[in-house]
């Protein structure tokens, strides 16, 4: 209670700097998960005390831990095993729903495109306004006849149907394409003018560059890591199988058509905390007397199955290090894709692409609408990796594996 009482003080102090920027809704939920968690490492922590007090007891009276104390450590062991089981399964499936965030990977989506997106410009409007500024074909209908293949160009399907911005490079090649076999059958074309018209198309060209090289990186490591995710997830169902038998448990076959995901809520709603304790009950009741007094070490002895169960839970606690290892490496990409995309944003504003903008309040000049586009990147990876840190709780995955003892009985 004590500890409880000191977390109240603290979120009540710490709320105050940032609750400007959460709704009390929010605030609310955190303390309760807060105290709830507090709760429970209570309750947990008067356990293991508890043990720990009967084992030096056990140290200081005979010299020897006593069977009873054993079992009561195996018995916590087991149980908390178990536990560790579907949080960590939770955090897997969770963490596999947030590689992709429609808020915040829709916006970078938006900076892609060849219609006008956040940076004020629509990039087909820039190719048909510099072939006309320029004077690209000095016969006005062979310059109407390229800028409707131009357009046709930038509104084909197979275009539109290339990942991310590489369509406005596809378009751009495709239209150079057109201007220079043109001015080849016509002599009187100036190539002078089709350079300057490339070079004009390359200053954001090199934008769209450097943007689709960012989103084509993340998203193959995206894919990466989803492998990790599921590979992970079968290396913790193969050891379920093992295990959950052990305890009397048989782990269902996947039916068809059932997700990976869909199959371990299924499965681990059976298999928990609780199955786990009436089991480990029901064993003491076997070596109950009818004087009611448990024989402990014909229990550890002759209950194979639990020894093995007991013996093999650091495998477990090994998968729980592997996933916090990808979890930690989600954040170190995400901010490596985030600096990628500002490199990109800062070459568009270097090359003086980024064009004024009109809003509700007004106009915004071109060096306000680069820093709305920053302010907005920041904004939503920030919402996007406070939501994930929220929803996964690395903490009690981390309390779990320090809850599951090392302790063997041979």
């Amino acid at each position: 209670m004590k500890s409880i009482l000191i977390l109240m003080l603290l979120l009540g102090t710490s709320l105050t700097g940032y609750g400007q920027s959460e709704t009390d809704s929010a605030q609310i939920l955190l303390i309760t998960r807060q105290m709830d968690v507090l709760r429970t490492d209570n309750e947990i922590l008067l356990n293991s005390l508890d043990l720990t007090n009967r084992t030096l007891n056990d140290l200081i009276n005979d010299k020897k831990i006593s069977d009873g104390t054993k079992w009561q450590t195996i018995k916590s062991n087991i149980n908390h095993s178990t536990q560790l089981y579907k949080v960590l399964s939770d955090d897997i499936i969770d963490l596999k729903s947030r590689l992709t965030d429609e808020d915040y990977q829709g916006y970078i989506k938006s900076l892609s495109s060849i219609q006008e997106g956040p940076l004020g410009f629509s990039f087909q409007d820039i190719i048909i306004e510099s072939a006309n500024k320029i004077v690209l074909f000095p016969n006005k209908t062979q310059l109407d006849r390229f800028l409707d293949v131009s357009r046709n160009i930038m509104s084909s399907p197979i275009i539109a149907s290339v990942p991310f911005v590489s369509n406005a490079v596809s378009a751009s090649n495709s239209i150079l394409n057109v201007a220079y076999s043109a001015s080849l059958s016509d002599k009187k074309n100036d190539l002078t003018k089709l350079k300057t018209f490339e070079n004009e198309l390359n200053r954001y060209i090199a934008y769209y560059t450097t943007l689709d090289k960012a989103n084509v990186l993340n998203q193959t490591s995206n894919s990466d890591r989803r492998v990790l995710l599921e590979n992970l997830q079968m290396e913790l169902l193969t050891k379920l199988k093992k295990d959950a038998p052990r305890l009397g448990y048989t782990v269902p076959e996947r039916r068809t058509n059932e997700s990976i995901d869909s199959y371990f809520n299924r499965v681990l709603g059976e298999f928990n905390r609780e199955w786990s304790d009436k089991y480990l009950s029901e064993l003491e009741r076997k070596y109950r007397n009818s004087r009611g007094e448990v024989n402990y070490s014909d229990l550890i002895q002759k209950e194979m199955d639990i020894k093995y169960f007991n013996n093999n839970v650091t495998g477990l606690v090994d998968l729980s290090k592997k996933y916090i290892l990808y979890y930690d490496n989600f954040f170190e990409i995400a901010d490596n894709y985030q600096l990628r995309i500002i490199e990109a944003i800062d070459l568009a504003r270097s090359n003086n692409i980024i064009k004024a903008k009109k809003t509700n309040s007004g106009e915004l000049s071109p060096v306000q609408v680069y820093e709305e586009i920053i302010t907005s990147l920041r904004n939503k990876k920030y919402a996007r990796d406070n939501g994930i840190i929220n929803s996964i709780n690395i903490v009690e995955l981390k309390q779990q594996m320090e809850r599951v003892l090392d302790y063997k009985v041979i």
